[in-house]
């Protein structure tokens, strides 16, 4: 993601969001605002109840209240038939009910074993439900508040998946060289849970969370 649609997601698009509904909401308190004054009467006799209570701005705003409560109760009866909020309706491409994926290829687990020393350059990474990434490169272990990490894989997602990822590579369950072919211990929809989709924290560009003490 560039810096030009990193400032129009994270600024621009929320500031003309807020802009815009703010501006709507102020158009209809004004609208209806200006109505009841205009049928607001300017000879009220102070003092005289029916003067102050039988008034034509009194009068429509409780008319145009009890409409839209005898419409939202209209609206909030029950039906013979399903209506549109009691549809079954899923978002997504796959159904609920659908079937796991079927296991991966055995033509990839051809050769003779290797080591994650073996993952080059062009290497498919796969995790449990299909290929995952394209390796890029390696980088070397560090540690992470606390927890030592013995290398990370920097990859690139396919089919859709995160543009860049950093997976350790205590992730890695077999290697096959002669395939060029990294089965990963995880299941694809997993790279935001483990946060392989964040660089380490060594050159993360973010605030450090851990930083030492100011001296005063």
């Amino acid at each position: 993601m560039t810096a030009a649609s990193e400032v129009s997601h994270n600024v621009v698009r929320p500031v003309a969001i807020f802009v815009g509904v703010a501006l709507v909401v102020a158009a209809i308190v004004v609208g209806i605002g200006t109505a009841l004054l205009d049928l607001h009467p300017h000879g009220i006799v102070h003092g005289d109840l029916a003067s102050e209570w039988l008034r034509p701005d009194l009068g429509a705003a409780m008319v145009a209240s009890v409409a839209v409560l005898v419409g939202c109760a209209l609206l909030a009866r029950p039906h013979a038939a399903a209506g549109t909020l009691d549809r079954e309706v899923v978002v997504g491409a796959k159904p609920f009910n659908a079937l796991p994926p079927p296991p991966l290829d055995l033509s990839l687990r051809q050769g003779p074993l290797g080591t994650v020393q073996n993952i080059a350059e062009g290497y498919t990474l796969y995790a449990q439900n299909g290929a995952l990434a394209r390796v890029i490169g390696t980088l070397p272990g560090e540690e992470e508040y606390g927890r030592r990490r013995r290398g990370i894989i920097y990859a690139s997602g396919l089919h859709g998946a995160n543009e860049e990822m950093w997976i350790p590579v205590e992730a890695v369950m077999s290697v096959y060289p002669e395939t060029r072919a990294v089965f990963l211990a995880a299941k694809g929809d997993e790279v935001e849970h483990f946060g392989w989709n964040r660089p380490p924290a060594s050159f993360r560009r973010d605030q450090k969370l851990h930083a030492a003490p100011k001296s005063f």
